[in-house]
């Protein structure tokens, strides 16, 4: 998310951490949690993680370089699972094990394979008019199984909110975003929540669970670019949104009241999203990116300050959910 940056400190208690690059401690109530990174790749632009509890693997997009990657957990190795011609901006996961691209060429369908080419081409599915240089930054599910998914152009002026259902043109639903960015929904299902970035903002409709309208909309956060561009967003179990703060080099969770009631610092930069997962469904996954670096290789800006580009693997007494699957075709 091309956004300026910020190493700007906020107001409210903060979880201090003490770290290296590579081997990082969090003291907090006399516990000892290393933050690591999971891989030692720098990437361009890491997004959307997404924990799949079918093969226990986390999934991530860098979506600059047309890649899709795998954190095998019990194996503890990272590996390119796809390859590309196209910039996939979020995935989602089908009931069958297949994958869901929105990308800048449409909406595709990758299938479940043992074996399977890194370049494999996958299938179109939807056809989207896109606007010249825009293109999908991140995506949602419903508990319908209809896929949320924004988009944001070169000019940061007209991005749109898409909505895709099985056996329906997709429809934009909303438009005139600056940076469509982390979406959910509350664990009653009964709100949808939708984050647009540059005006730091976090708005909250009114959601229905048959029709997949949303209405009635309110700030449920307002920030500014001091305390950073809220990113991508993940929901835990007890209905708690966790945000990932682009250019405050940390993460925060947010109650349902719309209330900070935690922050972790997380050592990089640029902060671009989050998701929890892992055996027991506790493991805060954290991607960054060095997007606008000076060195790209190493992450850094022009002063030698690290933007970022490392997924880091944060253990945690914070209790994930299984993300909704896709019924879109």
């Amino acid at each position: 998310m091309p956004v300026p940056q910020n190493n700007s400190k906020v107001n409210h208690p903060r979880r201090r951490l003490s770290y290296t690059l590579r081997n990082t401690e969090l003291n907090c109530q006399n516990i000892v949690i290393m933050i690591k990174p999971i891989c030692d790749n720098i990437f361009h632009l890491a997004e959307g993680p997404l924990w799949n509890p079918k093969d226990q693997c986390l999934y991530w997009t860098d979506i600059l370089n047309g890649e899709i990657w795998k954190f095998d957990e019990n194996a503890e190795k990272s590996e390119l699972y796809w390859k590309g011609d196209m910039m996939v901006g979020g995935f989602t996961f089908a009931a069958d094990g297949s994958m869901i691209f929105c990308s800048n060429k449409g909406i595709f369908r990758l299938p479940l394979k043992k074996g399977r080419d890194l370049f494999e081409i996958p299938g179109l599915i939807y056809e989207i008019p896109y606007e010249k240089n825009e293109r999908f930054n991140d995506i949602t599910t419903d508990p319908a199984g209809r896929i949320f998914a924004g988009t944001k152009t070169e000019d940061i002026k007209n991005g749109k909110l898409w909505r895709i259902e099985k056996g329906k043109e997709p429809v934009v639903i909303l438009d005139g975003i600056k940076i469509s960015n982390g979406m959910t929904f509350s664990l009653d299902q009964k709100y949808f929540y939708h984050t647009d970035s540059i005006p730091c903002k976090i708005t909250r409709y009114k959601y229905d669970i048959q029709t997949g309208d949303i209405s009635e909309p309110e700030t449920f956060y307002q920030g500014n670019s001091s305390t950073g561009f809220p990113d991508g967003v993940t929901l835990d179990a007890n209905g708690n949104i966790w945000v990932a703060f682009w250019g405050a080099s940390c993460i925060r969770c947010i109650s349902p009241a719309g209330k900070i009631i935690d922050e972790i610092e997380i050592p990089a930069i640029q902060v671009s999203s989050l998701n929890i997962g892992g055996k027991e469904m506790n493991t805060i996954f954290v991607t960054t990116a060095c997007e606008g670096g000076f060195d790209l290789e190493k992450g850094l800006d022009e002063k030698g300050n690290f933007l970022g580009g490392f997924v880091y693997a944060l253990p945690s007494n914070i209790k994930g959910r299984e993300e909704w699957y896709a019924e879109v075709f």
